[in-house]
C-alpha cells in the first residue's frame, strides 16, 4: 500500500491530521524505530492496533473485545498512541497514518 492509500483509508478528519503532522515533525527517526521495535514486540499492542485497523473504536468497543486485559487497556493505548501509531479523538480511537502503514508494512505477515 502506497502513501496515497494509506491517506485515504485514514479515518483523521482534516483537523487531525493537521494535529498528527504537527505532533510528528520532528521525530528523530533512529529513536523512534528504537521504539517501535521495543513497543510492538508485544503481541497486544499488535492486536489492539490490528483490532482499530482503518476504522475508529470507541474505548467501550475496545474493552469489550479486550475483557481478558481490560486493566492494562490503557496502558496498551498510550504505548500505540506515543508512538504516534494511534490518536484518541472525539469520535474515537482512530490509526494514523503511521499505524496503517505500520499495520500493512509489518503486521499483516503475523
Amino acid at each position: 500500500m502506497d502513501m496515497k492509500e494509506i491517506i485515504k483509508n485514514c479515518q483523521l478528519t482534516e483537523q487531525e491530521m493537521k494535529e498528527f503532522l504537527r505532533l510528528t515533525k520532528d521525530i528523530n527517526h533512529k529513536e523512534d524505530h528504537r521504539r517501535a521495535y521495543r513497543t510492538m514486540m508485544n503481541q497486544t499492542r499488535r492486536e489492539l492496533l490490528k483490532f482499530i485497523g482503518t476504522n475508529k473504536k470507541s474505548s467501550e468497543q475496545i474493552i469489550n473485545n479486550f475483557l481478558e486485559i481490560k486493566d492494562q487497556i490503557k496502558y496498551h493505548l498510550s504505548m500505540l498512541e506515543q508512538l504516534f501509531y494511534i490518536m484518541n479523538t472525539e469520535s474515537g480511537w482512530k490509526a494514523t497514518p503511521r499505524g496503517i502503514g505500520f499495520l500493512n508494512n509489518a503486521i499483516m505477515g503475523d
